[in-house]
């Protein structure tokens, strides 16, 4: 018994790696409840999401607060951004729905595919302001980069999201599983995808050091 508890066995491990997830889920779930702070908060999630990936000597509830609190101003201004461009594309969808005519169906699938491409921009945009210092242009003009340069990466993290919508939606979207893993499963598949980037990147602290 004192093996299966011990904090390195990999059993234990894995079950701390779901509670940092389920509490890491919660965290970020009321940050996003004021709406305009959703960007700070799914920010904020990058991070500790990335040093999970890494395995690093993680504190959920600090590290989530420290980067909200770093990343507010412009996190509140990209998710505010975001927020407004998928509002507004819902709305233009619903519209079309209710025109019977050819051309609804061309331009539903346009804005379907722009929205794709916004949100996979996205995923990068809060990833990037989790982990590097710029401008909220410079910021915007990074995350489309990385999304056109590392495209296959890009439909990689799309596909998950979409896995994971469809596995929601079959399951009735279990409240239980929504409040604990909504977010925290999804961002964490896109951090292993974009984690790689990410690495070649950030300086190496080893070169530093010399």
């Amino acid at each position: 018994m004192d093996r299966f508890f011990d904090a390195n066995n990999p059993v234990m491990k894995f079950l701390s790696r779901l509670v940092d997830m389920a509490v890491l889920n919660l965290m970020t779930i009321a940050g996003m409840i004021p709406i305009v702070t959703a960007g700070a908060a799914i920010t904020a999630m990058n991070n500790v999401l990335i040093h999970l990936v890494r395995k690093d000597e993680t504190y959920v509830w600090k590290m989530f607060v420290t980067s909200f609190r770093q990343n507010l101003k412009q996190g509140i201004g990209l998710g505010l951004l975001f927020t407004a461009i998928f509002a507004v594309a819902g709305l233009e969808l619903m519209m079309l729905r209710s025109i019977d005519a050819k051309s609804s169906t061309m331009f539903m699938i346009i804005i379907t595919v722009i929205g794709i491409c916004v949100f996979g921009v996205g995923i990068y945009t809060f990833a990037l302001l989790s982990r590097f210092e710029n401008t909220v242009r410079g910021t915007l003009v990074n995350a489309a980069t990385l999304a056109l340069g590392h495209f296959p990466r890009t439909l990689g993290m799309l596909a998950v999201c979409a896995a994971w919508a469809v596995l929601l939606r079959l399951m009735h979207g279990i409240f239980l599983l929504v409040l604990l893993y909504g977010l925290t499963i999804p961002g964490y598949l896109c951090v292993k995808i974009y984690d790689p980037i990410f690495k070649t990147m950030e300086p190496n602290e080893e070169s530093e050091a010399e």
